[in-house]
């Protein structure tokens, strides 16, 4: 009998971990993303704790991965902000996106790429900031 008591209340813990838990990024929030809303996606390159100040930064809608035929569905420059490099996708929805930076840091004398995916799950503004790597 107590066996069977110990049993149920450990089935009863497991389940209910089992189905609370969530994977991250997941909680109720929408998987599309593209343009038609009111965020603004603001992304800042970085590269060796520098800012990259010469940079394209392209974005896919609708994925956290990064597209196998390398067509991304925008572009935008970084634009200097005071001194903070700048990259501004405005008008988008709540969803996933998969953003590459490209470009050239003048400091160290490199030309630097990387990627990063994002997920939007509020309604307010976003800044980004992307990590990049000399290639």
């Amino acid at each position: 009998m107590k066996n069977t008591h110990l049993f149920i209340l450990s089935l009863f813990i497991i389940l209910l971990f089992t189905f609370s838990c969530h994977k991250s990024g997941t909680s109720g929030c929408p998987t599309g993303g593209g343009k038609g809303g009111t965020i603004t996606l603001s992304v800042i390159p970085e590269h060796a704790n520098y800012f990259v100040d010469s940079c394209t930064v392209y974005i896919k809608y609708g994925t956290l991965d990064a597209p196998s035929d390398d067509l991304y569905d925008d572009s935008a420059k970084v634009v200097l902000n005071d001194t903070t490099p700048v990259a501004t996708f405005p008008g988008l929805t709540q969803g996933n996106y998969y953003l590459l930076g490209v470009g050239y840091h003048q400091l160290l004398n490199e030309t630097v790429k990387g990627g990063v995916p994002c997920t939007i799950c509020t309604n307010s503004n976003i800044t980004e900031y992307l990590p990049t790597y000399p290639y």
